[in-house]
């Protein structure tokens, strides 16, 4: 059964008087049915929502999307007169300069011009890790590296021969009186000529091969691409018109450059034996 405190709470809100003790009683004997029947028209016609159309007259802003405007120089009395909140003299206190450069010191001589600047930061530098030869002769002792498979910067880098690889090794001639290794196979990002003539004194051969920041992490980590399920990328081939001209030169022994005739295959060509 529906409480009388609800039902005289639905006729207050449809502006009806509140019922008297006789249809108070009437309404505690009544069935639930016939109180919810005689109810429905009340309920139906109580809306829970505005009725009235929008137009230019009553609309306004959201709550707390206006602020009131900062007036300033309205008198003591308003909390911002007389220095209108800029303070008494100073710079800051003046018109038209009271946010100054962030460089600006006061009038004396900035920091930016007190210190003369010299040279320039080339943002086409490579930072080649060195790699000597007395070195590489030394790892090859202790049988870190086997000289007589194809040596890379993988290598290299998983027997700790160099660290830190950021844009590729360079092989340079320090020691090369001590280096004693015939027929190594080197691939290396650059190498010195004084290298170059060391390792091809013995027998062996130098290629060097331009790498990336991605191809080289793929050459030297490639598990870092297999634990996210990536495949490991193709080699890449130089795009800069300085990478073009060095891996193409022979003298560098890129690997982009025609192989060099010796002077015995000169002599045995087809004109030595017409």
């Amino acid at each position: 059964m529906i409480r009388i405190t609800s039902l005289t709470r639905m006729l207050q809100r449809t502006a009806l008087s509140a019922p008297s003790q006789p249809q108070l009683s009437a309404l505690r004997s009544a069935p639930s049915s016939s109180l919810l029947s005689s109810f429905a028209p009340l309920a139906s016609s109580s809306r829970a929502y505005a009725t009235e159309h929008s137009h230019l007259g009553n609309l306004s802003p959201a709550p707390g999307s206006n602020h009131k405007r900062k007036r300033i120089g309205r008198g003591i009395g308003s909390g911002r007169g007389g220095t209108s909140g800029r303070g008494h003299k100073g710079q800051g206190a003046r018109s038209g300069n009271g946010k100054p450069a962030l460089h600006f010191a006061g009038g004396q001589t900035p920091i930016t011009r007190a210190y003369p600047k010299r040279g320039f930061t080339n943002p086409l530098r490579e930072e080649m890790t060195p790699l000597n030869l007395d070195r590489l002769q030394h790892w090859i002792d202790r049988g870190l590296i086997d000289p007589t498979k194809p040596i890379t910067m993988k290598e290299l880098f998983e027997t700790r021969c160099v660290h830190g690889i950021k844009h590729g090794v360079k092989l340079l001639a320090d020691g090369a009186e001590t280096f004693t290794t015939p027929g190594v196979h080197l691939t290396v990002s650059r190498a010195s000529s004084s290298a170059i003539a060391a390792i091809e004194a013995l027998s062996g051969t130098l290629v060097a091969r331009y790498e990336n920041r991605l191809t080289l992490r793929a050459l030297i980590n490639p598990t870092s691409f297999a634990r996210r399920g990536l495949n490991l990328p193709n080699k890449a081939d130089p795009v800069a018109r300085r990478d073009l001209l060095f891996y193409s030169n022979p003298e560098n022994r890129g690997y982009l450059a025609k192989p060099v005739a010796t002077k015995e295959e000169s002599s045995e060509g087809p004109d030595a034996t017409a």
